[in-house]
């Protein structure tokens, strides 16, 4: 790692750690927060949730979505938001769609510890069911992250 990038991570007290496919993002919190916090990206439950979003979808007669490096980047800042503020709402207070202008649409989850129960919990909700299999979507971006033992997910949809 570039040694100017990786100062910069240590001033601002944040370290990524990579283990066994998984991506650990640990920082220092607050002042008023004693405890340090680690998110541990799972890459290989946010591919099953693409492969189950396009399975939906094909069966449906509609086109398979595409993995937007884009919409993947802005998926593990979401994910990372929403193990501190469960919330369509970002921490700072803004609108979950200003973390990407190529996010259109998003669904989010908290609690389920697979693919298939993610997507089972979202395909019988009519509004997370929407998202999935919009026609006019082209693209996808999917992170899953564990922090203190719960599973986070962040969906977001593109054209």
């Amino acid at each position: 790692m570039n040694k100017r990038i990786l100062a910069l991570l240590l001033a601002v007290g944040i370290m990524l750690v990579v283990h066994e496919g998984a991506i650990a993002l640990t920082w220092a919190g607050s002042a008023a927060q004693s405890a340090r916090s680690t998110v541990a990206v799972k890459t290989s439950l946010s591919g099953e949730v693409v492969r189950q979003v396009n399975r939906e979808r094909t069966g449906r007669g509609l086109g398979a979505l595409r993995v937007s490096a884009e919409l993947s980047r802005a998926a593990r800042i979401r994910a990372s938001e929403i193990t501190r503020k469960f919330s369509h709402t970002r921490p700072d207070g803004t609108a979950w769609r200003t973390v990407s202008s190529a996010a259109y649409g998003e669904n989010i989850a908290m609690g389920q510890r697979t693919a298939d129960k993610v997507m089972a919990a979202w395909m019988t909700s009519s509004g997370h069911r929407a998202n999935i299999l919009r026609a006019s979507y082209g693209s996808i971006g999917v992170c899953a992250v564990v922090s203190g033992g719960v599973t986070y997910w962040v969906q977001l949809f593109g054209k």
